[in-house]
């Protein structure tokens, strides 16, 4: 499984044990908000009809014990016009809804009236049975009453005027603007489409709604109010909206104070609560994938350099076993060439012997012999470096002088620098003490880092080479650098790895700098790099610093 889909995993199981209870928790509470919102509204709805009920039953009872105080004044002084003119201009300036006042007489005949009204003969049969058979007040059913151009909803309230025997010797009427009531009850509007009306028995409406209904011209259906005193339940409404509707009958009174308001503004609620809940949610989510994939990146970070950590002591592993291998390929072979090398040196020498007998005097096949010989001790001394190498011994110490090396070395390398453009500059210390260390074993080393600053130089450039003495430290130090390409910072780190090569495969073994570096160790000193590529400097290039000791 790969790193980044484990990631993904992390972020998903993170997730989904994280907002699947959110989620679950949030729609309970959604569920049992609606449930309290339709609550609120019902029982709002209820408590709004109920107290306009009330309401409404006060007015009227007012209006009846006003009339009866009236009837009394009646009884007490007469029919005297002066005073009478006096009370009920009083009793209209206080009580606003009074159209008119009118008084009958027993027969029924008016004696006295503030407006000029007819009252028909079986309304006052009507009127004068209610008041002898004992209801005392007389309420007729609203109807419309015409003032000038206009027509408006009116309530006739009639009680009897007794004499000092208690029996009827006329009545007291009055005519009372119902346009009140539904002033009243338009106070009572919820939000933008609850409202309150009035209707009676039959559905009719006694007062104006609030979108439009008129009084006494439009009605509603009363088929679930019917016979009942209370109620709540949902209908389509007389504008064929769906309504949660509220009803609350008028003690004492044919009339019902409906309260109601459109499902859909109550639902509103509920998908505002619905909306803010998703939001809630979104924002959380969020928090949470930044939680997930901030923790997902750290538990694949720590995997990934746990995995790293145990390819690479894998590879050490797989290295050391190549090394050991390689020594044991290496003691062999070192064992093999020593016998060719002696058998050539030997009859080399023979051979430059046996020419000094026969009194042989070419100086020239004399000093190539001698040559032959050198480059055979030379090879032979190589071999054995390997062979200390490859058991991890390390050959009897010589002093060694550093420039002398060096300049012997640059003798061969230097026609190959100057065929590849690359200019030699040589800045070495004078009078510097030798190192304890054989000449074949530096110059082995000091070849490898020249060979390889020359060949990170392809289209030319400048090799550096210095020396110094540092007293202190009693170390010499030899600086090879190359203005070539550099190393990057992630191969700079495993360059002293064996068997790790930057070049092509098929040109390198990676072993050089390995071996150059143990060398060096086994001496005592150390090799040190530094480089910058193109990408991060000007200058690009690589400075190796040989740190050998003197003592």
């Amino acid at each position: 499984m790969s790193f980044e889909r484990l990631r993904i995993l992390l972020i998903v199981a993170f997730m989904l044990v994280s907002l699947v209870p959110l989620a679950s928790l949030g729609y309970k509470v959604i569920s049992q908000g609606e449930s309290l919102i339709k609550e609120k509204a019902s029982s709002y709805l209820e408590g709004l009809s109920e107290r306009n009920a009330d309401v409404i039953k006060g007015f009227m009872l007012e209006k009846e014990d006003g009339l009866k105080k009236l009837s009394d004044i009646i009884c007490i002084f007469g029919f005297n016009s002066t005073i009478l003119k006096t009370h009920f201009k009083k009793m209209k300036a206080q009580y606003n809804p009074y159209i008119g006042f009118f008084v009958l007489d027993k027969s029924g005949k008016s004696v006295f009236s503030t407006m000029d009204v007819s009252i028909d003969s079986a309304m006052l049969q009507s009127i004068d049975e209610s008041t002898h058979s004992g209801m005392g007040t007389y309420i007729k059913e609203i109807f419309m009453f015409t003032i000038g151009q206009d027509q408006i909803p009116a309530l006739l309230i009639c009680t009897s005027i007794l004499a000092e025997s208690k029996e009827g010797c006329g009545h007291l009427c009055a005519l009372v603007d119902f346009r009140l009531i539904g002033s009243l009850l338009r106070k009572s509007n919820i939000e933008i489409t609850g409202e309150v009306y009035l209707v009676d028995t039959k559905g009719s409406f006694l007062s104006a709604s609030r979108f439009g209904a008129k009084a006494l011209k439009d009605n509603i259906s009363m088929n679930s109010i019917a016979g009942k005193k209370q109620g709540l339940y949902e209908t389509i409404d007389y504008r064929g909206e769906r309504v949660l509707q509220a009803y609350q009958k008028v003690d004492g009174f044919p009339w019902y104070v409906i309260a109601d308001q459109d499902m859909a503004e109550i639902l509103n609620r509920i998908k505002a609560l619905g909306r803010e809940a998703i939001a809630y949610g979104m924002i959380t989510a969020l928090v949470v994938f930044g939680l997930a994939l901030f923790i997902s990146t750290i538990i694949v970070n720590i995997l990934k350099a746990k995995y790293q950590y145990e390819k690479e002591l894998e590879f050490q592993v797989i290295q050391k076993e190549k090394l050991a291998s390689l020594g044991l390929l290496t003691s062999g072979i070192a064992h093999e060439l020593n016998t060719p090398f002696a058998n050539a040196l030997l009859y080399t020498q023979i051979a430059k012997e046996e020419l000094e007998e026969s009194g042989f005097k070419n100086k020239i096949i004399q000093q190539r012999l001698s040559t032959v010989v050198d480059e055979v001790k030379q090879g032979s001394k190589i071999i054995r470096n390997l062979l200390d190498f490859s058991r991890h011994t390390q050959s009897e110490a010589r002093s060694t002088d550093v420039n002398k090396t060096l300049i012997k070395l640059m003798r061969i390398a230097g026609p190959h620098c100057t065929s590849n453009k690359i200019k030699v500059e040589k800045e070495l210390e004078n009078n510097m003490p030798d190192i304890k260390a054989d000449a074949s074993t530096l110059q082995a080393i000091l070849t490898n880092l020249v060979a390889n600053a020359t060949e990170a130089m392809p289209n030319g450039g400048i090799l550096r080479l210095k020396t110094r003495y540092v007293p202190v430290l009693k170390t010499i130090k030899i600086e090879i650098a190359d203005t070539g390409l550099g190393i990057s910072k992630d191969e700079l780190n495993k360059i002293f790895n064996p068997f790790f090569t930057t070049k092509k495969q098929g040109e390198g073994t990676g072993l050089g700098l390995f071996i150059s570096h143990e060398m060096a160790r086994k001496l005592g000193g150390d090799i040190k790099v530094i480089s910058s590529t193109e990408n991060v400097s000007i200058n690009s290039g690589t400075v190796f610093t040989v740190e050998l000791p003197t003592e």
